[in-house]
């Protein structure tokens, strides 16, 4: 797989030094998108990252455009800036774009992944940007597919999950069995959409998307401490009755989203 140079797409001196570590430093493996435009070019990301950011590089290792031309960013063994704590033990490659990969870029990002395992002479752990920092990044999709293990065009597809079964008693729908963990990959559900639908209709600020990462676990904390309720974060029973009770918020929801 050919990866174009820094030299290539004409990339400016890092502002200053771009720390280097070793492959045995390296367990991870992350995936980002740019959350801009498909069009956006290289030296333009690097512009911003330097220039507003005030970083010493593009933030990310590689970079993947719709076509799955990969860019050098800051490069195989260089400290990125792309997730806090993990810039060191975390590698990086994002898609150009945002929640809208190709089938191409799919591939080129799957290569990188694989090359990194072959180089670091083990399996990386595979981790969506969101897993390990409170973002939206890399957007469902990506996500998703990461979730699915990175299936290609030639893999069979993976089998779907079943669908979670809503159960209605006297117009409220039960629990539905499942905690969405703190700690676990971006969860998708129509269990989900229900809760973030029955939030919004209470006034809480939650998009309505049937995503659970980590913007909706800080809508769930704050609920939970508004309700007086354990703040873990996750869906548990009790925070889904709490949801379908009428009991006022003891705080309002702007007084308890987390800052």
């Amino acid at each position: 797989m050919k990866i174009i140079s820094r030299e290539g797409w004409n990339a400016r001196r890092p502002a200053s030094t771009v720390y280097r570590i070793t492959w045995a430093q390296r367990t991870e493996f992350y995936v980002h998108h740019t959350a801009g435009p498909r069009g956006q070019s290289i030296r333009s990301i690097q512009d911003f990252h330097i220039d507003d950011n005030g970083w010493s590089d593009v933030g990310y290792n590689f970079l993947v455009d719709e076509d799955g031309v990969i860019y050098e960013g800051r490069g195989w063994l260089a400290v990125g800036a792309h997730c806090p704590n993990h810039n060191r033990s975390g590698i990086s490659a994002a898609f150009i774009g945002k929640n809208n990969p190709t089938p191409a870029a799919l591939r080129s990002i799957r290569w990188l992944y694989e090359e990194s395992c072959r180089r670091a002479g083990r399996k990386l752990l595979r981790r969506g940007h969101g897993q390990s920092f409170p973002t939206s990044c890399p957007g469902p999709r990506l996500q998703s597919w990461l979730n699915a293990g990175m299936p290609i065009d030639d893999e069979p597809a993976p089998k779907p999950a079943p669908p979670i079964k809503i159960i209605m008693k006297g117009g409220v729908p039960q629990w539905p069995g499942r905690l969405l963990m703190v700690d676990e990959p971006m969860m998708f559900g129509e269990d989900i959409r229900l809760w973030q639908e029955r939030l919004k209709t209470r006034g809480w600020n939650i998009d309505v998307d049937s995503w659970y990462g980590p913007e909706s676990r800080t809508v769930c904390r704050g609920y939970q401490r508004a309700t007086g309720l354990p703040e873990n974060g996750r869906v548990d029973k009790a925070t889904w009755d709490m949801t379908w009770s009428w009991r006022p918020p003891q705080t309002s929801p702007e007084a308890s989203a987390d800052r």
